[in-house]
């Protein structure tokens, strides 16, 4: 049988957006949330077999198309997938398992505003509410996969751009724009 090392199910766990991260998953491991094989030493590393590997991405990522090849089970999609997610999602962050948080500069938030045209007024607004939402010296947000944590709410990040610092700040712009 096939055995994966933490690189190559890493590969496997960013094709199926599941984690981009390699500490992620090296705490999945080590935690028991993915069954592995304990590295005998720190040269050899963990290693992952690849039904285990396909057994934790089905329960992750139910959706129409992923299929184990050690079964014939596939997992419908629509809105069941979105709602699994989800709930991974919640699952994740109420045990503060973020991938990584940003910083935020009143900078990034009016370089976000000109590109869109917003007034100085709601850009003000928009960096009253990041300060709110902050206990720290600076404003930082935590982010988990494709979304993250403001407020107590879970934002999905805008797609359209390439750096996480883009996909939230324009995402959470758009969010508050449509609370206002």
């Amino acid at each position: 049988m096939k055995e994966y090392n933490v690189e190559q199910a890493l590969e496997k766990l960013k094709l199926y957006k599941i984690t981009t991260h390699k500490e992620s998953l090296r705490r999945w491991l080590r935690n028991g949330t993915i069954k592995g094989i304990a590295p005998a030493s720190r040269k050899k590393g963990w290693r992952i077999k690849e039904q285990d590997l396909w057994t934790f991405i089905e329960q992750r990522m139910p959706e129409e198309g992923i299929q184990n090849p050690f079964t014939t089970n596939v997992v419908k999609g629509g809105d069941e997938r979105e709602f699994y997610r989800s709930e991974m999602w919640w699952e994740m962050a109420r045990k503060n398992l973020f991938e990584g948080t940003i910083e935020v500069q009143k900078s990034d938030i009016h370089a976000c505003m000109k590109a869109k045209n917003y007034s100085n007024k709601f850009e003000e607004y928009v960096w009253k509410r990041i300060n709110e939402h902050t206990w720290q010296a600076k404003p930082r947000i935590f982010y988990l996969h494709d979304a993250f944590l403001f407020n107590s709410q879970r934002i999905r990040m805008d797609a359209t751009f390439k750096q996480a610092k883009e996909q939230i700040l324009y995402a959470l712009i758009e969010h508050l724009r449509k609370k206002e």
